[in-house]
C-alpha cells in the first residue's frame, strides 16, 4: 500500500461538501465548524502591508531561513512576552503557516519503520505528515478524567528506540484544555531521557478568554540544550489565516534541520508579509492583540449559556475560540453532527475527526460572526 493509500479521509473536506451541498438545497445554514476568524486583519497591519508590497526589494525572492529584521522582532517578542532567550540566527525559522511546518517536521527525522507519538485528540495532521514521511503514528490518549492531558507512564510505554518525535498542542484544539509549567518540566525531563524530541503546537498561545497567559514549552525548556521545537502562528493572533505566516522556535539543530528540508521545498515567506509581522510582534502588540480577542469570551458566554441550559455538558475552558461538548448519550458523533445540519441547519464538527478518543464529543467554533453565534446558540438550545 502506498503512504497516500494511508491516509485518512480529511476532516474538514467532508464537512465542507456536507455544507454545500445543504446550502444548495436551500438551507439557511449557520457555519460553526471550521476555525477561521470571521473578522478582518486589524487595519493596521493592512495599512503597513500596503506601504511594504510597494518596496521593490521586497519582490525579489525572500531570505530562505526568514528575514533577519523578522527573527529579531521575534526574539524580541519571546523575551518581552514569555521569558524566553533566543538566538534568532540559529534558533528561529520563519514558516508558511504552522500547519507547513508542522507537515514537515517529520521529513527531519524519520525513516521506514521510525514511529511518532500523537495526540488521541489532536490536529490531523501530525500523523497524516508522520505517514507521508514513512512513519507509523502512535496514538496516545487525552482523557476529560485527565483534563485531556497525556498520562506520562502512557507516554514512557510507547516509547521505544525508533520514537523520533512526540506533538503535542497546548492550549488544546479541540478541547482548549491548558498545560502548567510543571506538566512542561516532567515532560521534557521524560522526552531527554528517552531521546525523543517534543514538538509544542503553539497556534493557540495567545488565545485567551480571561487574560491567562497559558506557560510556553520554551519557556520551561532550555531551547539551547532540549531538543524542544514550538511552532507559533500569527494566523489566530490577528485574523491572519490568509497570509500564511508562522514561525519554529527551538533547538539549533532540530530548527536547522526543518530549514533544510524548507529549502528543498518552498522559497520562503513574501518578504512583504514578513514585515508586516515584524510590526505586529513589535511595540503594538499588546494594543493590535486586545480588539482581536475581545469578541471570544463574549460569544463564549452566549454559546455556553445556551447549551447549559439545553442540558449539554461542556468542557470547561478559558483558551482557544473553540467549545467542546458532549453528545447526547445514546448516540455517535457524526450521527449528532449530520442530524445538527439536517434539522437545524448548524455545522458542528464531530470529535472522531481530531482522533478516535473524540467519540461522544463534538466542537464549536466561535469564529462566526456575533450574529451567527447568536442564532446558532439559539437553533441548539430549541433544538434539544
Amino acid at each position: 500500500m502506498g503512504r497516500l493509500d494511508k491516509l485518512p479521509p480529511y476532516l474538514f473536506s467532508a464537512i465542507d461538501a456536507a455544507k454545500e451541498k445543504a446550502r444548495a438545497a436551500g438551507v439557511s445554514v449557520v457555519d460553526l465548524g471550521v476555525g477561521d476568524p470571521d473578522r478582518p486583519t486589524p487595519r493596521a497591519l493592512v495599512d503597513v502591508m500596503a506601504q511594504a508590497i510597494a518596496e521593490p526589494a521586497y519582490h525579489c525572492y525572500p531570505a530562505q531561513r526568514g528575514d533577519a529584521h523578522l527573527k529579531l522582532a521575534i526574539a524580541l517578542w519571546l523575551k518581552k512576552r514569555h521569558g524566553i532567550q533566543v538566538d534568532p540566527t540559529r534558533q528561529i525559522l520563519i514558516l508558511v503557516g504552522s500547519k507547513e511546518g508542522l507537515g514537515h517536521l517529520p521529513l527531519t527525522c524519520v525513516q521506514e519503520g521510525d514511529n511518532v507519538l500523537v495526540p488521541d485528540l489532536g490536529y490531523p495532521v501530525y500523523g497524516q505528515a508522520t505517514i507521508l514521511a514513512g512513519g507509523e503514528p502512535r496514538s496516545f490518549s487525552l482523557t476529560p478524567e485527565n483534563g485531556f492531558k497525556p498520562d506520562l507512564k502512557e507516554l514512557d510505554s510507547l516509547i521505544d528506540d525508533r520514537t523520533r518525535l512526540l506533538f503535542l498542542n497546548y492550549p488544546n484544539n479541540p478541547t482548549g484544555a491548558v498545560v502548567d509549567s510543571r506538566f512542561w518540566k516532567e515532560l521534557v525531563a521524560l522526552c531527554s531521557r528517552r531521546q525523543v524530541t517534543l514538538v509544542n503546537d503553539a497556534a493557540y498561545l495567545e488565545v485567551t478568554l480571561d487574560g491567562s497567559r497559558p506557560t510556553s514549552l520554551l519557556a520551561v525548556a532550555d531551547p539551547a540544550t532540549d531538543r524542544v521545537i514550538e511552532l507559533h502562528s500569527l494566523s489566530k493572533m490577528f485574523n491572519m489565516t490568509g497570509w500564511r505566516i508562522a514561525f519554529a522556535v527551538g533547538h539549533p539543530d532540530v530548527v536547522g534541520d526543518l530549514a533544510r528540508v524548507k529549502e528543498s521545498i518552498d522559497s520562503g515567506v513574501f518578504t512583504a508579509v514578513q514585515a508586516t509581522a515584524a510590526h505586529a510582534l513589535g511595540e503594538a502588540f499588546e494594543e493590535l492583540l486586545g480588539p482581536v480577542m475581545e469578541v471570544y469570551p463574549r460569544r463564549r458566554k452566549i454559546m455556553v449559556d445556551a447549551l447549559s441550559k439545553a442540558g449539554f455538558e461542556v468542557f470547561e475552558s478559558a483558551a482557544t475560540f473553540y467549545v467542546w461538548c458532549r453528545v447526547p448519550a445514546g448516540e455517535s458523533s457524526v450521527d449528532f453532527c449530520s442530524r445538527a445540519l439536517d434539522e437545524i441547519g448548524v455545522v458542528v464538527t464531530p470529535g472522531p475527526g481530531f482522533g478516535a478518543g473524540g467519540e461522544g464529543w463534538f466542537r464549536i467554533s466561535l469564529t462566526a460572526s456575533d450574529n451567527d453565534i447568536a442564532e446558532g446558540a439559539r437553533r441548539i438550545g430549541d433544538w434539544r
